[in-house]
């Protein structure tokens, strides 16, 4: 953690930050090291919007990198809009808003940082207001192949529900390859900047799914295919906005209720699958 230390009375602004002391000698990637320390700092609100970054040959000292490195780590920041330098008054930290929240460093530090679960909230809205568009998209594009393709990834999700990590990777598949079908290449561009950051943290990249969640998960799945093989765009876009934003809700209520399955009786849980299953079968 950065504190604050005194500055001369006659230097103005606000008061500099030291940076950490416990730091390795010989990084492999000095740049990175500098970075993603200054990062966290910021976005843990260590150092405060409107702070002022320790002087250049303090940051020097502390991270016991050269002049160089230290400059560009600070340009870095610059141009991820964590900081502005200017001259004579030194490299102030700014607001959130100008922070590059689809930069990886950046917003890694921000998930690991959010107690509230709100970045998540965030992400979930924009995750299904894009993929909702490239399922529209896509609907109108699939040839029959690649329909046929997307049916043997639902039947492989299908053949994994008792195996929620192979699971996992199968539904991140299903998702990407209706993306990369609706030949949207920016919106799945984005989605595969942040996903794999989300991941990574442990609400979102959550190991302990049950059968039941894949089940749940499963049958959003089966209705998203069902309005693409009916070459329904509103359909496949409502089914793709319901999937998500559904899922993320029931996940959350069981963040708080300590369950791994919520909203379903045990009776509903513990139908077959091809019972609780809406129809989906390729033409």
């Amino acid at each position: 953690m950065l504190k604050v230390v005194d500055t001369p009375d006659s230097v103005e602004g606000p008061p500099h930050v030291s940076t950490p002391s416990s730091l390795p000698s010989r990084p492999a990637r000095l740049n990175h090291l500098v970075v993603s320390s200054l990062i966290d700092e910021i976005v843990s609100g260590n150092l405060p919007v409107g702070s002022s970054l320790p002087p250049e040959q303090v940051l020097c000292q502390d991270f016991k990198v050269s002049r160089s490195v230290t400059r560009e780590s600070v340009k870095l920041l610059e141009e991820k809009g964590l900081v502005v330098a200017r001259q004579g008054q030194g490299t102030t930290v700014q607001p959130v808003d100008n922070w590059s929240l689809l930069d990886p460093l950046v917003l890694d530090a921000y998930i690991r940082n959010d107690q509230s679960l709100s970045i998540f909230d965030d992400l979930m809205e924009v995750r299904a207001a894009l993929e909702s568009q490239m399922a529209n998209r896509a609907a109108t594009r699939l040839t029959e192949d690649q329909l046929e393709e997307l049916h043997s990834r639902l039947l492989e999700l299908e053949s994994l529900l008792e195996d929620p990590a192979s699971y996992t990777a199968a539904d991140i598949a299903y998702h990407d390859l209706i993306a990369h079908f609706s030949g949207h290449l920016l919106a799945r561009s984005i989605l595969r900047t942040v996903q794999p950051i989300a991941l990574a943290n442990a609400y979102y990249g959550r190991t302990h799914r049950s059968t039941e969640d894949n089940l749940r998960s499963h049958r959003g799945h089966a209705i998203i295919y069902d309005a693409l093989l009916r070459r329904d765009p509103e359909g496949a876009a409502k089914a793709v906005e319901d999937h998500i934003l559904g899922s993320w809700d029931t996940y959350k209520l069981s963040l708080h209720d300590s369950k791994t399955f919520t909203g379903q009786d045990e009776s509903e849980g513990s139908k077959s699958f091809r019972e609780a299953l809406p129809e989906a079968h390729a033409e």
